[in-house]
């Protein structure tokens, strides 16, 4: 059983390019946890920010344990090529060689924002995406769903499912694309999770608010490699 706290992520299926410090790997959809380092292809914003999505993964030397732990980091470059600090955020602890799946789904519309995507598990899988604004080097969001609500889908629409945009709230808005195995599109307005206990406590999975349609949702800019 996976165990998280606040700032930790998780994956299903990756429409994302990986590259993996492994060879063995390299050409993997999938990374298995224990793999080592793997990373996404650099994106680039319309405003010329390049984001990159590390993954590390390997024992977490707890005592009774040594389970698999993945890590992820997200690593800005500004405009003029100088390297941001690294934003350290998301960790799981878990069964070794569970699928590992990340990605970077876009950028606000004037990409100061950078969206990251990513569920960990097999099919019902949990999922976490984080919204990050890289002009002030800030966490924005940073949402978990947990099982329950992948559940709800048919594995084809789970396997689909990316972050289109934002709501006229200023909300993630998460969703399925009507292609593969899914036939019917759903989407959903994301709040923040709420914490059990003092700061860095556990997080209670979101109930994500059902949308009729995509009205008022500002997409995300696709990005360039």
């Amino acid at each position: 059983m996976n165990t998280r706290a606040k700032h930790t992520l998780f994956v299903i299926t990756c429409a994302a390019t990986l590259w993996c410090a492994n060879a063995d790997t390299a050409t993997a959809e999938v990374v298995q946890c224990g793999v080592g380092h793997a990373q996404t292809m650099p994106f680039r914003s319309s405003t010329h920010f390049t984001a990159v999505l590390i993954m590390h993964s390997g024992d977490d030397y707890g005592k009774n344990t040594h389970l698999c732990l993945a890590e992820y980091t997200l690593q800005i470059t500004r405009p003029d090529g100088s390297l941001m600090q690294p934003f350290t955020f998301g960790d799981s602890d878990g069964k070794w060689d569970r699928p590992l799946l990340f990605r970077i789904d876009g950028f606000s519309q004037g990409g100061s924002h950078v969206f990251v995507f990513i569920s960990e598990g097999a099919y019902p899988g949990s999922i976490e995406t984080l919204e990050y604004e890289m002009n002030s080097g800030k966490e924005v969001n940073d949402i978990f769903l947990d099982r329950k609500f992948t559940k709800g889908l048919s594995r084809g629409c789970a396997a689909n499912l990316l972050i289109f945009g934002i709501s006229r709230n200023g909300r993630v808005v998460l969703g399925t694309d009507a292609k593969g195995e899914c036939s019917d599109p759903k989407f959903w307005e994301l709040s923040p999770n709420k914490i059990d206990g003092p700061a860095g406590g556990r997080v209670l999975p979101e109930n994500p608010k059902r949308l009729s349609s995509l009205s008022g949702v500002k997409r995300l800019e696709a990005g360039a490699l």
